[in-house]
């Protein structure tokens, strides 16, 4: 039976709070929460079963399995039509095609309005997406913004070890990819969902939040096989300063500038 977290009383209270409240008066603290604890996690949640081997934050490596679970092991028929939906409309992955398309719109007067545009006619898909996602979100933290912060941290760092798929997939709960791109593939999807209004105020709370996620993995490159040590608690603290209290359009800006870059450098 999969635990709970609050997942209907919660709702309102983190897209009302959001989760830029973490900057300003909550920044030390949840920074803190993203080194200090990732050495020794939590203590065992009742309701979630023992795991031998697990290493790391038991709520954060319970998040982490299940929305691997959610959106891609385990994935409803409806999440299939909607993938399947994106992946026509972009002539190929839908993951890396949503990213492709973010990057070439952007690149072109219009942006964002355009990139809108050339994903409006997948925006029951994308409600799709998008609803799976929060979803797992909603159901281990509700009401806890500062507790995704912290699942965000940890991944990135890659201090949770999960052994339960192994060897099929990775142990450690992190991005794969040097550098991780799927951060720009998430942050297209997210964008897209802002500005199609699929779950607009979570989202926009959440750019933030993955940018700074981007930024600390690519400090920390963790190793997808065994558990990391933990960033020291000012790296995590600066990382924390330098993406939560940026909007979602500058952090748009800051994630494409790696693209423009790349493209002037090939």
């Amino acid at each position: 039976m999969q635990p709970r977290y609050d997942g209907q009383y919660g709702r309102r209270r983190v897209l009302r709070g959001g989760l830029g409240l973490i900057g300003a008066a909550g920044l030390g603290l949840s920074a803190q929460a993203g080194s200090a604890r990732a050495a020794n996690g939590r203590p065992d949640d009742p309701r979630l079963p023992p795991v031998p081997g697990m290493l790391g934050d038991r709520v954060a490596n319970e998040f982490w399995y299940e929305f691997d679970e959610a959106t891609y092991f385990q994935q409803t028929p409806q999440l299939k039509e909607a993938y399947a939906a994106l992946a026509e409309h972009v002539g190929g992955n839908p993951l890396t095609g949503v990213r492709d398309l973010w990057v070439k719109t952007a690149a072109a007067p219009g942006y964002p309005e355009s990139f809108a545009a050339s994903l409006r006619p997948v925006r029951e898909a994308l409600k799709v997406v998008s609803r799976t996602q929060v979803d797992v979100f909603h159901r281990f933290y509700a009401g806890d913004p500062k507790g995704i912060f912290a699942a965000m941290s940890y991944f990135a760092q890659g201090v949770l070890f999960d052994p339960r798929r192994a060897p099929v997939q990775s142990e450690v709960h992190t991005m794969n990819g040097d550098p991780p791109l799927a951060y720009h593939t998430w942050h297209a999807y997210q964008y897209a969902s802002v500005l199609l209004g699929a779950d607009r105020r979570f989202w926009a709370a959440m750019i933030p939040v993955n940018g700074f996620a981007w930024g600390l993995q690519l400090i920390a490159k963790p190793d997808t096989r065994k558990v990391n040590p933990p960033q020291p608690r000012t790296t995590v603290r600066r990382e924390a300063a330098s993406w939560l209290p940026l909007d979602v359009r500058q952090v748009d800006t800051r994630l494409l500038t790696y693209h423009q870059a790349r493209r002037r450098s090939s």
